[in-house]
């Protein structure tokens, strides 16, 4: 028996704008986005284990989409070796009442830093996006990932020492 729409409602309500901001940051499309959001809880209905609303349910519904995200990716990958596509642009957002200039640097650094996430591994790059923006913990992340703390950790500080060489090339290079 799946999941009830009281259970997805519920998630939705208490869950969904936490999961729609970790899906943007995961796909940097808010149309990807909003399918990867969709695609999330579609899956809970159709799952035949009940989610346990006391066990972290953010994390899991973050877990889910992170699975379905990963399985997209490798979808799209072997659709690219049959039939290669022009790449995909982020969108960009304007952020009103701000000196055009800062705006202009903010949006360079938020993009070079997407771009350094975006070439990381898969291994290092999905627990970066669940705990800086999913916010997830450690534990949490262990968890969604069904991985130790331990590989969490490491996996964590191996990534930052990749963005902090990358973010370090790209300023010498100015």
């Amino acid at each position: 028996m799946g999941n009830s729409q009281q259970t997805v409602a519920w998630l939705a309500e208490q869950h969904g704008a936490s999961l729609y901001h970790f899906c943007q940051h995961l796909t940097h499309s808010a149309d990807a986005a909003g399918d990867l959001y969709q695609e999330t809880f579609l899956r809970l209905l159709t799952m035949t284990t009940p989610v346990d609303l006391t066990r972290n349910p953010q994390g899991f519904l973050m877990a889910v989409a992170v699975r379905l995200w990963q399985d997209s990716r490798r979808k799209f990958a072997r659709r690219r070796r049959i039939a290669p596509a022009a790449p995909d642009e982020a969108l960009a957002t304007v952020a009103g009442g701000q000196d055009p200039a800062a705006i202009s640097e903010q949006r360079a650094a938020a993009t070079l830093v997407r771009t350094l996430v975006g070439q990381l591994p898969e291994p290092l790059q999905v627990p970066v996006l669940l705990f800086y923006m999913g916010e997830l913990s450690i534990g949490e992340i262990a968890e969604c990932l069904g991985i130790p703390e331990g590989t969490v950790k490491s996996r964590l500080h191996q990534a930052r020492r990749k963005l902090q060489t990358g973010l370090e090339r790209c300023h010498y290079e100015r």
